[in-house]
């Protein structure tokens, strides 16, 4: 007899979507952050079943359809991730980040006098997090916002070599009005590499658009260029976030 804790696709026969109570068309679905798949074997796009053993129902009940790609999978994906759960109001203030929260709220909120904001300091103390509140908080006020890994980003120039694109796609970044870089400071080796991020964060400070850099390294180990540029009185502010990795007492 099929189980809940061991319900596999096969468990539903094609039949299992023939019940009229169960059918919701796709236009009852507009506006809802998850749906089922219109093409799914199983529940027919309805996105609910009944268990079966055979043609007997043994679950009165209709359940979400757990084929891949259908309603189940649907749902899980709109839970809230880690990355949505790191707002302000879920950061977790213990002494030492208080400057570092105070800037970051004021460049989100589109109150500071900056524009560019450098969070510097050990690993573990919310640096992360401050950098996605910022994001989410500037994607709410309807500003084209992007985060992105410093790895990833020169994951992408260096594949970018390959079809000529390097050029295109430093000017995709060039172009984002707010841009997040999280996590630089791992040592990439290239020179060509260094020389492709100088460009756009010259370019960057140059037509004035907000950026955030968040890095694990001290001030003085950055680069010359980039300590010049996140210390200007003007436009930058270089934040010190001192508080021990707390990661671990969670």
């Amino acid at each position: 007899m099929a189980t809940m804790a061991k319900l596999k696709a096969e468990d539903f026969p094609k039949s299992t979507h023939q019940h009229q109570n169960m059918m919701i068309s796709e236009d009852e679905w507009h506006g809802i952050p998850y749906r089922p798949n219109p093409d799914c074997p199983v529940c027919k796009g309805t996105g609910f079943v009944h268990l079966r053993d055979g043609d007997r129902i043994i679950y009165t009940q209709a359940i979400p359809c757990t084929v891949p790609g259908c309603l189940q999978d649907s749902v899980r994906g709109k839970q809230p991730s880690e990355v949505q759960r790191q707002i302000f109001e879920t950061f977790l203030a213990v002494p030492g980040t208080e400057k570092a929260l105070k800037a970051a709220k004021a460049l989100a909120y589109g109150e500071a006098k900056f524009i560019w904001l450098l969070i510097y300091g050990p690993t573990g103390n919310g640096k992360t997090h401050l950098c996605n509140a910022i994001i989410k908080e500037v994607r709410d006020r309807g500003l084209d916002v992007r985060m992105v890994l410093a790895a990833d980003l020169f994951s992408q120039l260096r594949e970018a070599i390959r079809d000529n694109r390097t050029d295109e796609l430093l000017r995709k970044f060039k172009d984002i009005f707010f841009l997040a870089i999280d996590d630089y400071g791992v040592e990439y080796g290239s020179d060509w590499e260094s020389a492709k991020f100088d460009e756009l964060m010259t370019s960057r400070f140059a037509t004035g658009k907000p950026t955030v850099l968040i890095t694990n390294k001290e001030l003085s180990e950055l680069p010359e260029r980039i300590q010049s540029r996140f210390t200007d009185k003007v436009m930058a502010r270089a934040i010190h976030n001192s508080a021990a990795d707390y990661r671990s007492r969670k």
